[in-house]
């Protein structure tokens, strides 16, 4: 099933695209094209087959160690360790490293040495005494890029159904910042009101090419989108509502606060970016730490609090809709 998937999915991006760093420190498109068929023939064979050996490894290893991406973000890596821990066999022994080696592209929630997950997590498991399956392979390519919106109707929420029972098993949060902040702004804010949660992501050529249609919403669209569901919902009665918006994006904060007033939540005091510039997991040395990774794991719990979801295709997204498979779930 996880090949046939790979096969059905790939290629997860929506062209072939080459990038460069800009002058301030964002992505400079180099050249971006449509995947001629030679060369999506090639990656689905090429992915399905390396999905099928690392699923059926993943199920007899007997000792697994789960590393992060080095070029991928706090919750990407996040679908990395459920879509593995999914899979393993009853029996076997799970060890999450997610110690910063310092060779990180993105992913620098600290200093080298740090260990990430015990930073924001229950432990799980202690390093095998013995050599262990190194799970660095993606197996659920339906967690991937464009592969997030490869399920829909049923497909899509026995898989959240599936991955939510794979949640309450293996995932605690243990930090205390964020389980404080969390508890604060569901008491103040969410409880008693019908909440609608926005997940805006910073409109680069990068995440544009996770899109299935290669386009980022932009905020104006995303404004209609929750109007038209503010217009449903209190279309018979005068509901109480709340907006929380998690985003990356500096430049749709305000055009997001002008439109809904004092019935926008938004965290401010988090780092944000703009679309000419880097993605926040992509800053320098020392200018992420522990806090940030808290950050974004505070806005994926507040989502998944949430009634309904306006979102692209993101990692943010996905994990909220996981973490929660009743959270109503609308494209913008």
């Amino acid at each position: 099933m996880d090949a046939g998937r790979a096969w059905a999915v790939v290629p997860h991006v929506h062209r072939k695209a080459g990038y460069a760093r800009a002058r301030n420190g964002g992505w400079r498109v180099r050249y971006r094209r449509r995947f001629r068929l030679r060369e999506v023939l090639k990656q689905k064979l090429a992915a399905a087959v390396g999905v099928f050996r690392a699923s059926l490894r993943l199920g007899f290893a007997r000792d697994v160690i789960v590393t992060h991406y080095p070029e991928e973000g706090l919750l990407a890596n996040l679908l990395h360790v459920l879509e593995v821990v999914r899979r393993v066999r009853p029996d076997s022994r799970v060890h999450v490293d997610w110690t910063l080696t310092g060779a990180e592209l993105a992913f620098r929630y600290g200093e080298k040495g740090q260990d990430v997950w015990g930073g924001l997590f229950q432990p799980i498991g202690s390093p095998p005494v013995r050599a262990a399956y190194q799970a660095v392979s993606r197996v659920d390519f339906a967690v991937w890029g464009t592969g997030k919106d490869h399920l829909a109707g049923k497909s899509l929420q026995k898989q959240r159904e599936a991955y939510h029972s794979t949640v309450l098993k293996w995932l605690e949060i243990t930090n205390r910042r964020v389980l404080a902040q969390v508890d604060e702004i569901c008491s103040r804010h969410f409880h008693g009101r019908f909440c609608i949660g926005i997940h805006r992501r910073v409109g680069n050529a990068m995440v544009a090419d996770l899109q299935e249609d290669g386009r980022v919403p932009t905020p104006e669209s995303i404004i209609r989108t929750v109007e038209s569901i503010i217009a449903a919902a209190t279309q018979d009665s005068k509901l109480d509502y709340t907006i929380y918006l998690a985003t990356d994006d500096a430049s749709a904060v305000d055009l997001i606060k002008n439109a809904f007033g004092p019935r926008l939540i938004v965290r401010e005091e988090v780092q944000r970016t703009t679309a000419d510039g880097r993605e926040v997991h992509f800053g320098e040395w020392g200018s992420l730490s522990i806090v940030d990774a808290e950050d974004v794991l505070i806005d994926a719990v507040l989502l998944s609090q949430c009634n309904v979801l306006v979102h692209a295709s993101s990692s943010v997204s996905t994990v909220a809709s996981l973490m929660n498979p009743a959270l109503l779930l609308v494209r913008a």
